[in-house]
């Protein structure tokens, strides 16, 4: 689920660009979600590790900035985990995370340092995003500043 935050920066695309922008840092907000339900639910009974398949969402991406490339229109698809839907909003497919479960049961500092791995990858991901977003926008106004962008999660 998107929150409103990640919501309020829909309101901020004025281009292709800025929205896929804007869909990275709120795939980045959702892959954070999860991570950090892995992170505190590996405790509880039954619990399942998942995972977003980061790669595929990287190929929707790529795809349809290849699309903006060729024709100036942004086509965004569906693929095998990233579903588009009509009101702008998108939605992810966890899977589960086999390497990640087996860890757990094995090596449970391994499993944690793991999750944290992926969690500082993430956090750097959305704040690339975020930098990018956010130059743009000084871009469009005009507008040149030295202010830090901060983490959108």
């Amino acid at each position: 689920m998107i929150n409103n935050r990640q919501t309020e920066l829909s309101s901020l695309v004025r281009d292709n660009i800025d929205e896929i922008l804007v869909r990275i840092i709120q795939f980045t907000n959702i892959h954070h979600n999860l991570i950090s339900e892995n992170i505190r639910g590996y405790r509880a009974a039954g619990f399942v590790p998942m995972f977003i398949d980061v790669e595929d969402f990287a190929k929707v991406i790529s795809i349809a900035l290849t699309e903006h490339q060729k024709t100036k229109r942004l086509a965004l698809c569906d693929s095998r985990t990233v579903t588009f839907l009509k009101d702008g909003e998108f939605a992810v497919e966890p899977q589960v995370d086999f390497e990640a479960a087996d860890l757990m049961c094995k090596d449970l500092p391994g499993y944690l340092d793991l999750q944290k791995s992926r969690l500082r990858e993430n956090i750097a991901n959305n704040k690339a995003a975020c930098a990018l977003f956010y130059h743009k926008l000084n871009e469009m106004t005009n507008q040149v500043t030295d202010d830090p962008v901060e983490n959108q999660i």
